[in-house]
C-alpha cells in the first residue's frame, strides 16, 4: 500500500478514536458536573465556570481513560441521551447527599436567628448567592472550611470514582421507587436530626429567657421588662456561639471527612437497587 494512502488511513483512524474518546470523556463527566454543581462547597459560587470546569474534565478523563473500546459502538444516539441524564441524575443524589452536612450547618444558624429576633437581618450568603441569616452565613462558611481542612475533597473526589464501580457507565436506569424509597428517608432524617440535635441546646435556653422575661412583665409592668429581650437574648446567643462552634464540628466531623457519606452512598447505589443489567452494557474495568 502507498505509503501516503497508509497515513492518511492512520490519521483518519485516530480521528475515529480521539471522536470517541471525546463521546466517552463527555459522558464520563456527567455524574461528576452534576455532582460538583449541587454541593455547596464546589457550586458556581464558589469555584468558579473555568476552573470547575477544568477539574471535572480532569476528573473525567482518568474515568473515559479506563472504559473499554467498544463502550459505544453499540449505543445510538437515543441510548446515549438516556445515559446523560442517569449520570446527571445520579451526579444530582450524590452531590444532595454529600451537601447536607453544609445545609445542616446553615439550617442551625436560621434556626438560632429566628428564635434569637434577628431573621428580619437578611444577608447574601456568597457561597450560595440565596439570602442567609448572620448566624446562618457564619456556620456555613466554618462548614465549608472544615470540609477543605479535614481533606474531605479528596475523600469526595475518591467517592465520584467509586460510584462509577458501583453504578458503572453504561448499567442501566435505576429503580426509581427503590431508590427514592432508600435515599428520601434516611438523608431527610438525618438532616432533621442532625439540625435538631446541634441548635436544640441553644434554642430551649432562648425559649427559657423569652418565658422568664414574660413572666417577669407580669410580675412587674412598670419595669417593662419586654425591652429587654432582645439585647439579652443577643448576648446570651454570643456566649453560646463560642461553645456552638466547638459542639458543632464534633458533631459534624465525620460527616466532614465524607467517609460516612460514603458507605452510605454506596448503600444507596448497590446493585440492589437497580433491575438485572443489560446484557449489551460492558463491564468498566478496574485497575
Amino acid at each position: 500500500m502507498d505509503p501516503s494512502m497508509q497515513q492518511g488511513l492512520g490519521l483518519f483512524q485516530l480521528t475515529l478514536d480521539l471522536k470517541g474518546f471525546f463521546a466517552v470523556l463527555a459522558l464520563s463527566t456527567a455524574r461528576i458536573y452534576a455532582a460538583m454543581l449541587v454541593m455547596p462547597a464546589t457550586n458556581d459560587m464558589l469555584l468558579y465556570g473555568r476552573t470547575r470546569g477544568g477539574l471535572v474534565l480532569v476528573l473525567g478523563a482518568f474515568v473515559a481513560w479506563g472504559q473499554p473500546n467498544e463502550l459505544l459502538h453499540s449505543l445510538t444516539a437515543v441510548d446515549m441521551a438516556v445515559l446523560v441524564l442517569k449520570e446527571g441524575v445520579i451526579g444530582m443524589l450524590i452531590g444532595f447527599a454529600v451537601g447536607t452536612v453544609f445545609w445542616v450547618a446553615e439550617s442551625v444558624g436560621m434556626l438560632i436567628d429566628n428564635q434569637t429576633g434577628y431573621n428580619n437581618i437578611q444577608q447574601t450568603n456568597p457561597l450560595s448567592g440565596q439570602q442567609s441569616t448572620p448566624v446562618g452565613n457564619l456556620l456555613s462558611q466554618l462548614a465549608i472550611v472544615g470540609f477543605y481542612m479535614l481533606g474531605g475533597m479528596l475523600v469526595f473526589i475518591g467517592l465520584l470514582f467509586d460510584s462509577y464501580e458501583w453504578w458503572p457507565l453504561t448499567g442501566v436506569m435505576p429503580s426509581w421507587p427503590v431508590l427514592m424509597e432508600r435515599f428520601l428517608p434516611t438523608e431527610v432524617t438525618n438532616y432533621a436530626e442532625t439540625v435538631l440535635k446541634i441548635a436544640g441546646p441553644v434554642i430551649v435556653i432562648l425559649m427559657l429567657i423569652d418565658l422568664g422575661i414574660g413572666l417577669l412583665g407580669k410580675a412587674a409592668e412598670k419595669l417593662e421588662p419586654n425591652s429587654l429581650a432582645q439585647p439579652i437574648k443577643g448576648a446570651t446567643t454570643m456566649l453560646l456561639l463560642v461553645l456552638l462552634v466547638g459542639v458543632f464540628f464534633q458533631q459534624v466531623r465525620p460527616q466532614l471527612t465524607m467517609r460516612p457519606v460514603a458507605e452510605r452512598i454506596k448503600r444507596l447505589l448497590s446493585p440492589a437497587a437497580s433491575p438485572p443489567a443489560s446484557p449489551r452494557s460492558p463491564a468498566v474495568p478496574h485497575g
